[in-house]
């Protein structure tokens, strides 16, 4: 059996919105390498690098923090199910059930400590708290399998809930989009995932899933709407033909190029957040 090559690493930049603290920011990503190889259920010797990205709803209380929680959620089942796009369904009640466990203890902990600051919840934002937060949530496998013959084939699997995309490219070129395809299918309002929501079998019908074969050289970009909606935006200023060098950027470099993007209009301001892994 020949050996796995090392994984990609996963590069994370973000930025905040415009007049926006960093605290402010809703977004979320989270990424997790194995660090020795598994199994798959055709007992192939497989290492996986696991992404999640999320986008948290404005209207929504907390939902930063609920954001942070579900990408940590979504890396861990993924992680823990091998395979989890077989069982689909499985997958999805053990996210849920992680998360809402999280998210209750997060709530405690959260309530406690506004007590304890002499700042207990106000009664205008009970009914917010009752409600729950919102958010997208993108998961995404790059695996390495080795096949019987020694080598080695690479992949990406993903699911999506709402407009948070995963994007393909090869030689710079746009080779796959997955959930949303063109930049005219954005609206106002996306599939979102509760933090109250316990119907396992309407979010797995809900959920979007796929899957495509990469090459040594492609690149998987994961990121929010706002680029995302950027990046299918074709002609001058947007569309993968004038990505810039991402893979030389740090945290303030990117935000230096969103905020040029948005000065010339060519990007809504929202938080942005991009989670990259070059094969």
């Amino acid at each position: 059996m020949g050996d796995i090559p090392a994984l990609p690493r996963a590069q994370w930049l973000w930025t905040q919105k415009s007049g926006s603290s960093e605290r402010e920011c809703e977004d979320a990503a989270y990424c997790w390498q194995s660090d020795e190889a598994g199994v798959d259920s055709a007992g192939r010797a497989v290492a996986s690098l696991y992404a999640s990205v999320s986008d948290g709803a404005s209207e929504s209380l907390l939902a930063r923090d609920w954001a942070m929680l579900l990408t940590a959620d979504a890396v861990e089942s993924m992680r823990l199910a091998g395979d989890w796009w077989e069982e689909l369904g499985t997958f999805v009640r053990d996210l849920m059930e992680r998360a809402a466990l999280h998210w209750d203890a997060f709530l405690a902990r959260y309530q406690a400590e506004r007590a304890a600051q002499g700042r207990p919840i106000a009664w205008y934002e009970q009914p917010g708290l009752e409600k729950g937060a919102f958010a997208t949530v993108l998961g995404a496998e790059i695996r390495a399998t080795v096949l019987e013959d020694g080598t080695t084939r690479w992949s990406w699997h993903a699911f999506a809930l709402g407009d948070t995309c995963l994007f393909q490219l090869r030689d710079g070129r746009l080779l796959d989009s997955f959930p949303v395809r063109t930049v005219e299918e954005f609206g106002i309002t996306p599939q979102l995932l509760g933090s109250r929501n316990h119907d396992a079998r309407l979010v797995a019908e809900r959920l979007r899933v796929a899957h495509g074969e990469l090459m040594e050289g492609d690149e998987l970009l994961l990121a929010t709407d706002a680029l995302a909606a950027w990046l299918l935006t074709p002609g001058e200023g947007g569309g993968s033909a004038a990505l810039p060098a991402f893979g030389a950027f740090d945290r303030q470099d990117f935000a230096e190029w969103v905020d040029d993007q948005r000065g010339r209009a060519r990007m809504r301001n929202d938080d942005v957040t991009l989670v990259r892994a070059r094969v």
